[in-house]
């Protein structure tokens, strides 16, 4: 039969056939580069890309170390729609200051050699073991955070070099004195105040909605009350973590290796040298020669190589070499080496393809097998991590082949590999948590072709340990809700707002009894209405609200004993009336932590000045 096969497929019509084969195949391969989903520019810098995976890494990054510092209060944050938009955005815009320092530190010529990436990362103490750089602890550490350590490595180069530009805008500011000495008596000025506070809480229930109130609102902010897009999805997690908890390793098989690899068990014999070298040019064998009388006569091997020898750098050391490793200086030095037998022997002189050499042979050890007992847990280690590695490969295999040969569903997969097939309910992006919040995973699991496609994804590696392949099974696009859906909250956001206004109206009526003399008991009167007299409050005092603090301490001093007065609006809704009466400056000593405070502030203005001022004469798209 292959015989027929091969004789029918040598005709003109076969080859036709099979040249219009390939063809299609060339234009859909074409029309798939071409109509490829290309990971899209959120801002460009002076021409160099932000793109939308570099915020959604970004994200992510912020996201989960906000939510190892906070915990779950972090999740319900994400839960509002708004504060996400406002994140996000800070997000981009920190991305566009980091690009923006990047490009003007390498104007500037910053540069952090590898030297420097490699103390930082030795000195860092999350990688360190008992006070000492552990490489293992090290590269766990990146496996746990998604990195490789070539990916560390730059991103730790970035921020030095950013962290370096910085620290030299702020490191050429500069203080006076008398700058120092205004600087403290503002720090410890006091001022006395009247605070009449006005409650929207209070006030709400003044407030009267209609059924028009309600309708105009809704239809003013229902965008703000879009549902987020949501997935359901269905998983399989290749962790390697977990597979090792079903291997084990028999002493005979730790025997047997051990036997098998001794020599990876065995010290190899180690030999110290030292030598004198003489290029090859005219005159060479004469010098080499002096040199060999010199040690005749007695010198030392250090003194004659330190006379005699053109190796200049090893010259310095005694002509010491360290350990010697065969074919770095070719067959005739390597021959001449392993001939010496013991500590403290010497070769004749020798010609290489360098020059002419003594050699001298410092240390020698002998080669040396470790007992099974000494490598007995380092055997088991490297056992379990290969059969470990052999049980990921092998789900990775299954896991791929069934799920692309079944593609619309994870079940045939998980039974295959003997893994858990996981689900998650209808979630929005920033609710996925675990292995799924993953980047990759977030971005293939809202890409509006895949989930409507509805097919098993490929398989994504997270790490060099935890791979995963998944599916949505469920999706609720976002939309707008209407207006039953959302009525409370919105009466709710309506009456503080209208409370909100009742209450600066009413500080506003307030402020105008202050001035005319009122007394305090006529305003308190009012249960909206609360008085306190605030003495001596500092600039950084907490017994009073930070915005009226603020607003308190950016006022006049007052003037031929009439007070300076402000009306001060909350982020709670609740408006505060302010009567400055007096202003304090105590005298304070210039003390150092002052000079560094008033730097810092000077260095930061600077750096602020200088980030607008790029971001104003920056290309920013």
């Amino acid at each position: 039969m292959l015989e027929r096969i091969r004789e029918g497929s040598q005709g003109i019509a076969a080859k036709v056939i099979l040249g219009l084969v390939i063809l299609t195949f060339a234009i859909s391969g074409i029309g798939s580069y071409i109509n490829s989903k290309a990971d899209t520019a959120v801002k460009t810098v002076n021409g160099v890309e932000i793109t939308q995976t570099a915020v959604e890494e970004a994200f992510q990054n912020e996201r989960n170390r906000m939510k190892q510092q906070f915990g779950d209060v972090v999740e319900q944050l994400m839960a509002d729609e708004s504060y996400v938009a406002n994140f996000r955005q800070g997000i981009v815009d920190k991305l566009v200051v980091e690009e923006l320092q990047r490009q003007q530190a390498k104007d500037l010529g910053i540069r952090v050699s590898d030297e420097q990436i490699k103390k930082a990362i030795v000195a860092m103490p999350e990688f360190q073991r008992n006070g000492q750089f552990d490489n293992e602890v090290y590269l766990a550490l990146l496996r746990q955070a998604g990195f490789t350590p070539t990916q560390f490595r730059d991103y730790l180069r970035q921020q030095m070099v950013r962290s370096q530009y910085t620290a030299s805008l702020m490191g050429s500011e500069f203080v006076l004195e008398h700058e120092k000495e205004q600087y403290a008596a503002l720090n410890n000025q006091t001022r006395t105040f009247l605070q009449v506070l006005v409650s929207s809480k209070a006030l709400e229930s003044n407030v009267e909605l209609t059924e028009e109130d309600i309708q105009a609102y809704y239809d003013n902010n229902k965008f703000s009350y879009k549902t987020a897009d949501k997935v359901a999805v269905e998983y399989i997690l290749i962790d390697a973590q977990k597979l090792a908890e079903a291997v084990a390793v028999s002493a005979e098989q730790l025997e047997e290796y051990y036997e098998q690899n001794i020599v990876e068990f065995t010290k190899q014999e180690q030999r110290r040298i030292a030598h004198i070298l003489v290029e090859a040019k005219e005159g060479a064998e004469e010098k080499i020669n002096q040199a060999k009388e010199k040690l005749a006569s007695g010198e030392s091997f250090a003194s004659v190589a330190a006379e005699f020898s053109e190796d200049t750098f090893s010259a310095e050391n005694g002509g010491d070499l360290e350990w010697f490793e065969a074919g770095v200086f070719g067959e005739a030095f390597d021959q001449a080496v392993l001939a010496l037998e013991k500590a403290g022997d010497v070769t004749p002189v020798f010609e290489s393809e360098s020059g002419f050499h003594i050699v001298k042979m410092t240390e020698y050890e002998k080669a040396e097998s470790a007992s099974f007992e000494d490598v007995k847990a380092q055997i088991a280690s490297q056992l379990q991590q290969l059969k470990i590695d052999e049980l990921y490969i092998e789900a990775q295999t299954k896991v791929s082949e069934i799920s692309f040969e079944i593609p619309d569903t994870l079940e045939d997969a998980a039974e295959v590999a003997g893994l858990e097939l996981k689900t998650t309910g209808l979630v929005t992006a920033n609710q996925l948590q675990g292995i799924v919040s993953s980047p990759s995973v977030v971005s293939k699991a809202f890409d509006e072709n895949f989930i409507s496609e509805g097919l098993n994804s490929e398989l994504i590696e997270i790490n060099d340990t935890k791979s995963i392949v998944f599916r949505v099974t469920e999706n609720q696009p976002a939309r707008v809700q209407q207006l039953e859906e959302i009525r409370t909250p919105i009466t709710v956001a309506l009456t503080r707002e209208k409370a909100s206004e009742l209450a600066s109206k009413k500080a506003l009526e307030v402020e105008e009894k202050v001035k005319a003399g009122a007394e305090l008991a006529e305003l308190n009167a009012d249960p909206a209405v609360t008085t306190s007299n605030q003495i001596d409050v500092g600039r950084f005092d907490t017994k009073v609200n930070a915005n009226v603090r603020d607003a308190v301490f950016e006022l006049p001093k007052p003037e031929n004993g009439q007070p300076e007065y402000d009306l001060v609006e909350l982020p709670n809704g609740d408006a505060a009336v302010v009567s400055l009466t007096s202003v304090t400056t105590k005298p304070a000593l210039v003390e150092a932590p002052v000079s560094n405070q008033v730097l810092n502030v000077i260095g930061q203005q600077a750096v602020k000045a200088l980030i607008d001022a790029s971001k104003a004469n920056a290309d920013i798209e």
